[in-house]
């Protein structure tokens, strides 16, 4: 099984977030939004936050928003960048267990391959406590990699480097009968030992994705290729934009 909280740690500042624009993050936050239909000071929920990329453009566009992530260094970073501003609002915690009542959020987003993590069982419950914690027929926005991007994108290993002067190298395999993609990323430092942590995610078909958002209580669902509204392709990523009943 995945240790992800030792992925989501600092490995992932420096291997991930290092190479991460935060003004890369404003179209997909703020296109989310208008995919919801939903303006500022809505309450959104931003689960799993990271370190805040999205919920601090969303903050900044006027929306009450809470990060949740079950990183505590991740919401360490989030916190330090939001640099004591009122909002966001950092939670610790794990989006299968969401520590909120029922109906307090307008809009729940999940961005940036988020979801996945832990399984069809695990997805599932994600997804309804998603729908648990929003309001009457409102929505939530996930945005994520699928399927059908992954294959005709497919790259056994890549080697990136880093702006310190370390490297990252992925290699992935991918197991066309469950579903996952497998990932060894290891960080080799300028100076020091290297770390490998590996990990598996579950990549949907946006009919798996469908039928589970389904059955966690989601009704209206549409599926779209970017924040724009564009149409879903091998080409693109997929948002899947769902109301509550």
């Amino acid at each position: 099984m995945t240790d992800w909280d030792r992925l989501f740690d600092e490995l992932y500042l420096k291997t991930y977030a290092a190479i991460q624009r935060d003004e890369d993050a404003e179209p997909l936050a703020l296109g989310a939004m208008r995919l919801a239909g939903c303006e500022p000071p809505a309450d959104v929920l931003d689960a799993a936050c990271g370190y805040g990329r999205h919920a601090r453009v969303l903050a900044g566009a006027g929306y009450c928003v809470v990060g949740l992530d079950r990183s505590p260094v991740l919401l360490a970073e989030a916190r330090r960048r939001s640099e004591g501003a009122e909002w966001p609002n950092w939670v610790q915690g794990d989006y299968r267990e969401l520590p909120f009542a029922a109906a307090s959020f307008d809009v729940v987003v999940n961005l940036f391959t988020s979801f996945g993590f832990f399984g069809d069982e695990g997805d599932l419950q994600a997804l309804t406590e998603f729908r648990r914690v929003l309001r009457h027929e409102r929505m939530l926005v996930l945005e994520t990699l699928h399927r059908d991007r992954l294959l005709a994108n497919f790259q056994a290993q890549d080697w990136v480097e880093l702006p310190d002067g370390a490297l990252r190298l992925e290699r992935r395999a991918f197991d066309s009968v469950s579903g996952a993609c497998e990932v060894a990323l290891t960080h080799w430092p300028k100076s020091g030992e290297p770390v490998t942590v590996t990990y598996r995610l579950r990549v949907y078909t946006p009919g798996e994705l469908d039928r589970i958002a389904r059955e966690a209580g989601f009704t209206e669902l549409e599926f779209y290729g970017d924040p724009e509204g564009g149409p879903l392709s091998r080409e693109s990523r997929l948002l899947l934009v769902a109301r509550t009943a």
